[in-house]
């Protein structure tokens, strides 16, 4: 072969590898350019409505559903009287129908609910507006230079909405959908939302993945779905709710503003509610909480979230969270509920959940709901709350109880400064009796409950008006009371091993309970029209043995806890000596130990009387500026 054709064939194989290795690296540097990116980790459940459309149409459904509901509970009454004939002859027949009958008749009731919660921003294709532009978390694609369309894909899309900005609008992505290659070049701005809060974390865990493909190559990115995270008391309170009784009487009038004189001396918002069913428990209707990521500014941005009652004895004041509250930046949920059989309804009112504040191992603190085996909460409430993977729920004991709340026992205070930045107040039976020994010697014929006010029948039969001898001589008053101390013991050990509260963390506040409940009441009336004979004789050993307990003194842990230090209780109306309330006093001094005062009132006639108190009658926003996530 001729020198110079080697060396010029030599010269293109040259030329021919080095434009080879020119297009290996610029395929590479394609290669490298395909990238995604996310703004954040976590992106919202965007079911708030800042589109502004639901709140009205909320209103219309729940007055459509007042006659059609009312009818279906007509029916439901009728079907269940005949069941309880059926049972005379066919009781299994019966028991079984009866809970077909009953678990139909929740769920059509309901459908108003289900109705109402289907509202909301991700309930539709459009991003609508700036407001609602902020509850998405955005994602990028850089340019990258490509003749090869891109592709898309969401694990776990079934569960989240993924847009693309288009011509300045936002456009959904659909599943398939090409990106082109003249759009890569440019790159794409996206952002995603949730469709739904996690509701069960075996069908879905709040995570997803994002994947850009282009040819051969990819670029993921994974983000996780904000918890729902239920307020706390060292969270700053912005607003008092209570249900507007006013029209009901001068006691509820009174009572509502000694409570707001109270609340906005305090320098805080008090709004009255009216839930449209006249439902007093303002607390057992929703538990407020709320769902938040980082903003663009590091500042948590977010949504409150109201979470409606699963007790159905609350279900229609409930909807207010939908006609009064829900909006821009305000989300409610609905969690449906199929009842068991012999299921407590009460333990599924919100006032039987409570938040224990942050600790070192549990930096979004724990849930606590009071709990009877087999009895309740919801199992629905109680999925929903662990599936948030964030502030795992603690059952405590409240089967001693005969409401079955948490926060007939317990509460807690913001304590900037000591172990915890928090103590938990706890209601102290055995402290209550040694008071009243104390008086015992001198002052034995002194009423319990001093300085009453004027009580006219029947308020007057629900208030025990024994002496301080005629109770501490009551056998089955000190039996309630030394099981209720027991019980309460047996909580904070569970709080300990769970929270790792300490005595050092416990403000114990002196209290009585009674047997007298309710029930125990409603025994006695007709025990009081029975014949003679072995029929009346259980029910009045029946009477005997009852030690659920009430609260005897008005609760001071079922109080208000407000800003700056400043705690709204119910005035105890306890003995007196030289015109001092000697419960009033001592619990002033347990709360002046940690550094807070107190403010009475009264509310013997409402809503001591009718077994709650000031906690029971209000609710709580408070701000949603913690920065949870680490």
């Amino acid at each position: 072969m001729d020198v110079k054709i080697k060396k010029a064939s030599t010269r293109v194989l040259a030329i021919a590898m080095l434009m080879l290795t020119c297009q290996t690296v610029a395929a590479q540097a394609d290669q490298q350019q395909v990238r995604l990116q996310a703004d954040r980790k976590l992106f919202l459940a965007n079911i708030d409505d800042d589109a502004g459309v639901c709140r009205e149409r909320a209103r219309t459904l729940v007055a459509e559903a007042v006659a059609r509901e009312a009818a279906a509970d007509q029916r439901y009454y009728q079907e269940r009287k005949e069941l309880q004939k059926l049972a005379e002859t066919e009781p299994e027949r019966a028991e079984r129908e009866f809970r077909e009958l009953e678990r139909g008749h929740r769920l059509a009731q309901n459908q108003t609910d289900r109705d109402l919660a289907a509202c909301n921003d991700a309930a539709d294709e459009i991003v609508n507006g700036t407001r609602d532009e902020a509850d998405l978390t955005g994602l990028s694609i850089a340019p990258v230079s490509t003749s090869e369309p891109g592709r898309l894909t969401v694990q776990g899309s079934e569960n989240v909405r993924l847009f693309i900005k288009r011509a300045g609008a936002w456009e959904v992505v659909r599943p398939g959908e090409e990106l082109s290659p003249a759009e890569l070049e440019h790159g794409a701005d996206l952002a995603i939302e949730g469709r739904d809060v996690v509701r069960d974390r075996a069908v879905w865990d709040g995570r997803v993945t994002v994947t850009l493909t282009v040819g051969g190559d990819s670029s993921s990115v994974q983000l996780h779905q904000a918890p729902v995270l239920t307020a706390d008391n060292t969270l700053r309170l912005e607003n008092v709710l209570i249900s507007d009784r006013r029209a009901n009487g001068q006691q509820q009038a009174r009572f509502d503003q000694d409570v707001s004189s109270a609340v906005q001396a305090n320098g805080v918002g008090f709004t009255r509610v009216s839930t449209g069913d006249d439902d007093k428990w303002m607390q057992d209707v929703l538990e407020p909480a709320y769902s938040s990521v980082p903003g663009p500014d590091g500042e948590p941005h977010g949504m409150r979230v109201l979470i409606q009652s699963t007790n159905d004895m609350h279900r229609k004041a409930s909807r207010v969270a939908f006609t009064e509250f829900a909006g821009s930046d305000v989300a409610a949920i609905h969690i449906g509920h199929v009842p068991v059989p012999g299921e407590n309804p009460s333990l599924d009112s919100a006032g039987n959940l409570e938040t224990v504040p942050p600790t070192p191992q549990h930096p979004n603190g724990r849930i606590i709901v009071g709990a009877e085996e087999g009895k309740g909460p919801a199992a629905e409430l109680l999925l929903l709350l662990r599936s948030q993977g964030a502030q795992q729920p603690i059952e405590l004991d409240t089967s001693w109880l005969e409401i079955g709340h948490v926060d007939e026992f317990v509460q807690f205070l913001p304590v900037p400064g000591s172990r915890l930045g928090w103590r938990a107040i706890v209601a102290d039976p055995r402290k209550g009796l040694r008071l009243l020994e104390r008086l015992r010697d001198e002052h034995p014929d002194d009423v319990l409950h001093a300085g009453l006010p004027e009580l006219t029948w029947p308020d007057d039969q629900h208030i025990d008006q024994r002496t301080i001898g005629e109770f501490l001589g009551d056998e089955q008053f000190l039996r309630t009371n030394d099981k209720a101390a027991a019980k309460i013991e047996a909580n904070l050990a569970v709080l300990g091993d769970e929270v790792g509260l300490t005595e050092e963390d416990v403000v114990r506040i002196p209290s009585l309970f009674t047997y007298k409940t309710m029930t125990y009441k409603l025994l006695l009336s007709s025990i009081n029209v029975m014949p003679a004979g072995e029929e009346k004789q259980k029910a009045e050993a029946t009477l005997r043995a009852m030690d659920a307990a009430g609260a005897e003194i008005p609760n001071t842990v079922n109080g208000l806890v407000l800003n700056n230090n400043a705690y709204v209780a119910p005035q105890p109306f306890g003995p007196q000596v030289a015109g001092r309330d000697v419960f009033a006093d001592a619990i002033t001094d347990a709360f002046a130990s940690t550094g807070y005062r107190v403010t009475y009132v009264d509310d013997i006639r409402y809503p001591h009387i009718e077994e709650g108190e000031i906690h029971c009658a209000t609710n709580a926003f408070r701000a949603l500026d913690r920065k949870w996530w680490s």
